[in-house]
């Protein structure tokens, strides 16, 4: 599970619980062969609900708020409920189905303040759902890719944006690090121009991916045995100035010295061919 999931929200929704709840009074009470318990105010529902999530009994507070929504459509609770009920669902690592719950807060309750709540784990459960081994089928991650671009478009100003752009940060990491393990696989063999192709292919496709400062630093590398020296020191000067403080940057900046060092050492054999001449 990526622990990117939606924390402040649960303060927002403690603050709903108004009535206190005694769960054995309940039992008590309603204990009748005969007639079945009345179902309970949605508050009071939702206040199990609650109670019974913080005890970390998914499937219990599911239920409870599953009760809220179908048994209260009209309260004004009822958009909790159903954030709620997806939580259950998530917590009991089930993100498909969490997903699916997450959805109905926008559909279904369109002026809710907890829209963007329940779009960031959209989002979230669809990462979740794609395999992290990207040799298998990325149709999950690149879902979750358009939903975490929605939502930052929908949400410019929500608390979850920076968690969005981790969340982008993997997606983009799957989706390009084909390319660039295919990219590097044609560098080691020696096909430096098919390396270059795939690296910026990568770069054009995913311009946000992890793997860039590392791509193009192997392209001024490539270059750099393809004897292009002025291109190299392009791709390596582009890796200090987007990304000076990347692994990668003292590495790129001894390139450019040893360049330079080598196109001293040319002229300087040049003009030795020169002056003997």
């Amino acid at each position: 599970m990526i622990n990117l999931a939606a924390g402040t929200t649960m303060g927002r929704l403690r603050a709903l619980r108004v009535l206190p709840l005694c769960l054995s009074g309940l039992l008590i009470l309603h204990c009748s062969s005969s007639t079945p318990p009345p179902v309970p105010d949605a508050r009071s529902g939702f206040e199990t609900g609650m109670t019974l999530f913080e005890e970390e009994k998914w499937d219990d507070a599911r239920l409870a708020f599953e009760t809220v929504v179908f048994n209260h459509p009209g309260s004004s609770i009822v958009d909790s409920a159903q954030y709620m009920m997806a939580m259950s669902y998530y917590r009991q690592d089930d993100p498909i189905l969490a997903a699916a719950e997450f959805q109905r807060v926008r559909i279904q309750y369109p002026t809710s303040t907890l829209i963007d709540d329940a779009d960031y784990m959209r989002a979230l459960c669809l990462l979740e759902t794609a395999p992290s081994n990207t040799g298998l089928d990325q149709e999950k991650t690149q879902e979750a890719v358009n939903e975490l671009l929605l939502f930052k478009d929908s949400h410019p100003l929500s608390e979850y944006v920076p968690k969005a752009d981790s969340l982008l940060s993997v997606a983009y990491g799957r989706l390009s690090e084909k390319d660039f393990k295919t990219a590097r696989l044609y560098q080691k063999l020696g096909q430096y121009q098919s390396a270059q192709i795939y690296f910026q292919g990568m770069i054009d496709r995913f311009p946000e991916s992890p793997y860039v400062p590392e791509a193009l630093y192997r392209m001024g590398e490539g270059q750099q045995k393809m004897d292009s020296l002025n291109n190299a020191v392009e791709f390596y000067e582009k890796v200090l100035y987007l990304y000076p403080d990347h692994t990668r940057a003292d590495d790129a900046r001894q390139k450019v010295a040893e360049i330079a060092r080598m196109r001293d050492q040319i002229q300087a054999a040049d003009a030795d061919t020169a002056n003997s001449n």
